[in-house]
């Protein structure tokens, strides 16, 4: 059913010029500033300290245990994981030797008070859990410009039956072909539904996660899908109300089945079995979203893009018995949406292990954008090539600071200068020499007091 929209009290009908809709649509909604979203913790915000004092359990475990981890992997681990690529191992590297000043920083300081902050450039390592976060923020803000309110939105996740992920785990078969199949289904059954052709198409923002909560192989797809289709070429919207989640169950098992069968991942047999066992089809949870309420999408967003594994979760850490106690989420309640938590321990080679099979390729996309998505997210991505992430905002978002930039002492702004590496070294050296590091912040040493006069 065609129907009537409004977008900022401007009223449009079935047949809205396409250009006018792409004004609209495209460039007042996706590129507006007012519906920025920033993912931060809701509860708890801690009190901002400086990273060059703040302990990293998680960086620790790196630090202390590499060396004898690469030592025993061979041995251990790579008939379960397989061998480790360079590029895994460069990226290691990058996460050791993070905070360093060799790559570069930021000086920013306070002119009255003689305190500088000195923030070092960020490794770009995706196992560093600091410099992701950083990450995170600046994806928030593209998410926020790129989804169209006006638009109803469901998240859904598109899963796996756990026979199956231990056969794909056996073969080593990546599984990154699910986002573009758990798209495929979606678009195809609801343009099945409208009776539309291919010109119609929903707007489908989409990850894959590989690992569950406690680090177990369980590949599957988070999408934000929107619900009504939008006619490329003459800018129609269809709608409706109805979706027939089983019908989209059967649709996932099939398509899945179909591709391994394909591609030799799966036996004649073994497709046959996987059809049989499962009659309802593999799982596919759909819920509701607002877009244009904060913590709804905030919690979208977690889902989304929150990294494989989180420095708060570390709960021990047993040197002597060389194990690792985390903390992860085992169940939300479907109605209260309450979270219930267990803990697990495991060894600490077999979690850096983990960490680093988890690992996205080298270059490959995290987030996948399909149908009336894809142009907006080209457009916005190359708009933020030229424009540098807000270091400051990202700290906001994550501490409960009202500006990191603010002089400790006097709290005004500090001013700001980059040093770049071929000068980095230079500046590192006065920094030590004519500062004290107190609490992250480089104070400047007090000259000798002027000798009593007689």
């Amino acid at each position: 059913m065609l129907s009537q929209k409004y977008f900022r009290g401007i009223k449009y009908k079935k047949n809205i010029n396409t250009s006018v809709f792409r004004t609209l649509l495209l460039r007042e909604y996706f590129l507006s500033p007012r519906f920025l979203i920033y993912i931060f913790s809701k509860k708890g915000k801690r009190t901002y300290t400086p990273a060059l004092t703040r302990e990293s359990e998680y960086k620790s475990i790196w630090q202390k245990h590499y060396e004898s981890f690469i030592y025993s992997y061979s041995l251990k681990f790579e008939s379960k994981f397989g061998k480790i690529p360079s590029w895994k191992l460069a990226e290691v590297d990058k996460l050791l030797t993070c905070g360093k000043f060799n790559r570069g920083f930021v000086w920013n300081e306070c002119h009255d008070c003689k305190i500088v902050l000195a923030v070092p450039f960020s490794c770009k390592s995706r196992l560093c859990l600091s410099c992701y976060r950083k990450k995170l923020f600046g994806w928030s803000i593209q998410l926020s410009r790129i989804l169209n309110p006006e638009l109803p939105h469901y998240h859904i996740v598109f899963t796996l039956p756990g026979r199956l992920n231990e056969l794909l785990f056996q073969r080593f078969v990546n599984p990154r072909f699910l986002n573009g199949l758990a798209a495929k289904v979606y678009t195809k059954r609801i343009q099945t539904i409208a009776k539309v052709d291919k010109n119609c198409k929903p707007g489908i923002l989409s990850t894959l996660h590989l690992a569950g909560n406690h680090l177990n192989f369980n590949p599957h797809v988070h999408a934000i899908a929107t619900r009504d289709l939008v006619d490329t070429k003459s800018g129609e919207i269809t709608e409706f109300q109805f979706i027939p989640y089983k019908t989209m169950r059967y649709d996932w098992q099939r398509t899945v089945c179909k591709y391994l069968f394909r591609k030799n991942h799966l036996t004649k047999e073994e497709y046959a079995f996987f059809m049989k066992s499962y009659p309802k089809g593999f799982h596919v949870y759909f819920e509701k979203i607002n877009i244009e309420e904060s913590a709804s999408i905030f919690r979208i967003a977690q889902y989304i893009a929150f990294g494989l594994f989180h420095n708060s979760q570390i709960q021990k850490v047993d040197s002597n018995q060389q194990t690792l106690t985390f903390r992860y989420k085992s169940n939300v309640e479907s109605i209260t949406k309450e979270k219930t938590y267990e803990s697990l321990t495991m060894p600490i080679d077999e979690f850096l292990a983990r960490m680093l099979f988890f690992l996205p390729n080298k270059h490959e996309k995290s987030v996948r954008y399909y149908g009336i998505y894809v142009r907006p997210a080209r457009k916005i991505k190359l708009e933020s090539l030229e424009k540098k992430s807000n270091w400051s905002q990202a700290i906001k978002s994550s501490f409960d600071t009202k500006d990191p930039l603010a002089c400790p002492v006097c709290k005004n702004e500090m001013k700001t200068k980059v040093i770049y590496s071929f000068h980095a070294s230079k500046k590192e050296k006065e920094l030590k020499k004519k500062y004290n590091l107190i609490d992250g912040y480089f104070y400047q040493k007090r000259s000798r007091d002027p000798p009593e006069t007689f």
